[in-house]
């Protein structure tokens, strides 16, 4: 055969993917998913993420335990394996299916964490093993594999969310945030029994409890998604992409177009979620939790987590708004998400000016954090529903725009808080 009949062959084959791809997408649209899908989609954004949060809550006593300024550079080694990972499943996360990747994500996520908590129960100042610098080495292997179970089950979750509608990218989107939300009061929680129960070495417990919930959790996603999520009816059409990869090599690529070609559509609402992240970490929580309280000093350890909390609200609200029926164009969306630089300057002179009114006022300090939150969770949220719309004729290229969008999600914090860090140090 020659070249060009071979080339007409591939064009013919292309049309046709197109076509029945257009025709099973019209089948899934007229299904449409229903709140139970949703709710297992936000399950799926809320596991993701929870384990990474609860370790922030805990992450004054584990840098007590660790030492070696573990606070600092958790978050650098968290970022860097979940970037790597992401960055690696837009090329090559198509190859495989989704139930072995969740499988496998959800049992890093969920021994790891509970594996940290242990460790800082035995290994670390003041534990039966003294040994803070021990404790510091192991406590950062068990963040950079909490990174890549992380990766796993969020490309997973945005890779078949961009293949089925924008309410199911909406409600992972939106299970992230309440990972984000729920975390403090169970920690407080937890707190309050033992200290009312006069449990010894309280701190160590409450953590070990606090991260099983997390690990129990995440282990109950393996049969809900193995069991109902791809058993729905909604699913089951999504994930006939499958069935052609079972009958290819590795080496074979899986869609029409390379990605580079496919990330170039993608391009602008990948800057809107990027540019959105970065700024929002270049501030957060660098800059706040350096905040004072208009109260006086001793009010400040209450003013900050509350302020921190009302983050996670707004950031919430945020990415539920588009199921209210916010929606903005993409050139809206460019201008809100470069127009929140202002925050930044903002946020500076809140610290540095802590008498100068309005800076002084507890007030100013919430209403400022109201919107700084709502509009990172709005349009974050927005660009990430739109990144799949780019390539609306080929299920294999939204499936890696869902991975290359959440990859620019990540990399916006990663950089934004090596920014935070910069600031910080020249303030």
């Amino acid at each position: 055969m020659s070249a060009e009949s071979e080339h007409k062959v591939r064009d013919l084959e292309a049309s046709s993917a197109s076509g029945s791809f257009v025709e099973e997408k019209k089948k899934v649209n007229e299904l449409k998913p229903d709140w139970k899908l949703l709710l297992m989609f936000a399950v799926l954004g809320f596991v993701a993420l929870a384990p990474w949060n609860f370790v922030l809550t805990e992450l004054v006593y584990l840098d007590g335990k660790f030492e070696h300024q573990f606070s600092s550079n958790v978050s650098i080694y968290y970022g860097l394996s979940v970037n790597v990972a992401e960055l690696l499943l837009i090329f090559i996360g198509n190859k495989f299916p989704f139930a072995p990747r969740m499988d496998i994500g959800c049992v890093l996520l969920a021994s790891f964490n509970i594996l940290m908590a242990v460790v800082a129960m035995v290994i670390g100042d003041d534990d039966p093993v003294d040994n803070p610098g021990l404790g510091f080495a192991l406590g950062l292997v068990c963040t950079f594999m909490l990174g890549f179970g992380h990766s796993l089950i969020e490309s997973a979750a945005f890779g078949l969310a961009a293949l089925g509608s924008q309410a199911c990218m909406n409600w992972a989107m939106i299970g992230e945030g309440v990972a984000g939300l729920i975390g403090w009061p169970i920690y407080i929680l937890i707190n309050f029994i033992l200290t009312s129960c006069g449990v010894q070495r309280y701190a160590e417990w409450r953590c070990l409890i606090f991260f099983a919930v997390t690990s129990i959790m995440t282990i109950l996603v393996i049969p809900m998604f193995r069991l109902c999520m791809v058993k729905h009816s909604y699913m089951s059409d999504i994930l006939k992409v499958e069935e052609n990869r079972k009958k290819e090599s590795f080496t074979t690529r899986q869609s029409n177009r390379p990605v580079y070609a496919i990330l170039k559509d993608i391009m602008v609402p990948a800057f809107i979620v990027w540019s959105v992240l970065t700024i929002t970490f270049t501030v957060f929580p660098s800059q706040v939790t350096q905040f004072t309280s208009s109260k006086g000093p001793d009010d400040s350890a209450n003013f900050i987590p509350l302020v921190t909390y009302m983050y996670q609200i707004f950031d919430t609200v945020g990415r539920f708004a588009p199921n209210m029926g916010i929606r903005l164009s993409q050139t809206w969306l460019v201008v809100l998400s470069l127009g929140r630089a202002i925050f930044i300057p903002l946020f500076i002179c809140i610290r540095v000016f802590p008498t100068v009114i309005p800076f002084h006022y507890n007030w100013f300090k919430h209403v400022m954090m109201a919107v700084f939150a709502f509009t990172n969770g709005v349009v974050a949220t927005l660009g990430m529903m739109l990144g799949p719309k780019k390539v609306p004729n080929q299920k294999d290229e939204q499936e890696i725009a869902g991975y290359a969008m959440g990859f620019c999600l990540i990399n916006g914090i990663l950089i934004g808080s090596i920014f935070g860090i910069w600031i910080t140090d020249m303030l």
